[in-house]
């Protein structure tokens, strides 16, 4: 998502006011008008509120149009492809990153290309196109002996890495080492980003959940948890509780399962993310079949086949 800090995806919108020479320059006032809105647009994103984030970027995206300002053009389509990329609207994503991609070939901003193609992967990905996704992956990777890179990565390489990993652990191959190649990529980076900590943790969840250590499993979780709220990551935040929930329901521990899974959809509910809503729901269903409560798993089956049916 677009963060201040960093994490799947990156504040690009960088135009700074400067001096020169002791004197403050003037800006054009069509200029800060569009800094303004994507500043304001950025917020929204990090409040989840991607309508609002939408229509901010649009309006930097017009007056960035309106003075031929092609990098604030390029950054502007970004922004929206991220924005698309929350709200699952794929062909829109894939709109924005087009004309980005058009605008990066030229010699100045040709540095956006690998930004421009890991958000491709993340859009395919995401369509749960794996052998697309980690296709398009495989460029931006760095060079590894073993489980240790050849040079520091970068940030969309260390972004490229962990959706390897995410990769890894979908086509139930290279877990483990995939896993410690984030971490060694964490460890060689000097920025500060908990989210990014917070990955890992799950990504060490799940190796210890295979291994049948589910006490070591739970507390990462929790600490990944804790990391992701401490930034109001939501994304992080609901995917977390439902890790949680689905570890819950393999020790069939069915009422802390119910409590995580419910807290998990409050959050995707926040963010309007009906398919993590149906996923969750449909544990639900087991989950509240197998405590007992079987006028609510029923009810929760209804409207289930509803939500299929539109």
């Amino acid at each position: 998502m677009i963060r201040r800090n960093f994490i799947s995806c990156w504040l690009l919108f960088c135009l700074a006011v400067t001096g020169c020479g002791g004197k403050v320059v003037t800006r054009p006032t069509v200029l800060l008008d569009a800094e303004s809105y994507t500043n304001e647009g950025l917020d929204s994103f990090a409040e989840a509120r991607w309508n609002n984030a939408q229509l901010l970027f649009s309006r930097a995206l017009s007056l960035y149009q309106g003075i031929d300002d092609q990098q604030g053009i390029l950054y502007s389509h970004i922004n929206l492809a991220e924005v698309a990329l929350s709200k699952r609207e794929y062909s829109t994503v894939d709109r924005h990153l087009s004309f980005a991609a058009d605008i990066a070939k030229k010699g100045s901003l040709q540095q956006y290309q690998g930004r421009i193609s890991l958000l491709y992967a993340l859009n395919a990905l995401q369509q749960k196109k794996t052998a697309q996704a980690e296709s398009m992956l495989q460029p931006l990777l760095p060079e590894f002996t073993g489980d240790k890179m050849v040079i520091i990565p970068d940030t969309i390489q260390i972004a490229a890495i962990a959706n390897r990993t995410k990769i890894a652990f979908v086509q139930k191959q290279g877990e483990q080492l995939w896993t410690l190649r984030y971490e060694n990529a964490l460890r060689l980076t000097t920025r500060n980003n908990s989210d990014l900590d917070a990955r890992l943790l799950r990504f060490q969840s799940s190796l210890m959940l295979r291994q049948g250590n589910y006490q070591k499993a739970e507390s990462s979780l929790q600490q990944a948890l804790s990391l992701y709220k401490k930034n109001v990551s939501r994304p992080g935040i609901a995917a977390t509780l439902s890790e949680l929930g689905a570890l819950y329901m393999i020790q069939a521990r069915w009422q802390d399962a119910s409590d995580y899974l419910n807290r998990s959809v409050a959050v995707y509910r926040y963010l309007g993310d009906i398919n993590k809503i149906i996923d969750e729901t449909e544990h639900l269903v087991v989950v509240e079949a197998e405590l007992g409560n079987l006028e609510r798993s029923n009810k929760l089956k209804q409207w289930l086949s509803e939500m299929k049916n539109k």
